[in-house]
């Protein structure tokens, strides 16, 4: 939604209870090769200044840029691409 970098292949997403999501989503625990993965915590800065685009709750795009960061395979690739894209476009999303 911020700044298109490649086609996505691993959902990371924020919930409040995994076991939960995961049923309702039909997702199931694998040890190599996910392509969904959740994460949950009780105070969770990740939930802090949400966003909804096209329907989908959206992490800030500093949470976002952190979690790719930080994240496997492609993903500080894509971090660095959103961070090039924050600092040309920080009056699109800075609050």
């Amino acid at each position: 939604a911020y700044a298109a970098y490649a086609p996505p292949r691993v959902a990371m997403i924020y919930v409040t209870d995994i076991e939960v999501v995961a049923r309702h989503l039909g997702l199931r625990p694998v040890d190599r090769g996910a392509n969904v993965m959740l994460a949950a915590n009780d105070d969770d800065p990740s939930f802090v200044r949400t966003k909804l685009i096209d329907g989908l709750v959206t992490a800030a795009p500093s949470q976002i840029a952190v979690d790719l960061l930080t994240g496997p395979g492609r993903s500080p690739n894509e971090g660095e691409a959103l961070l090039d894209w924050m600092e040309k476009h920080e009056h699109l999303w800075r609050r």
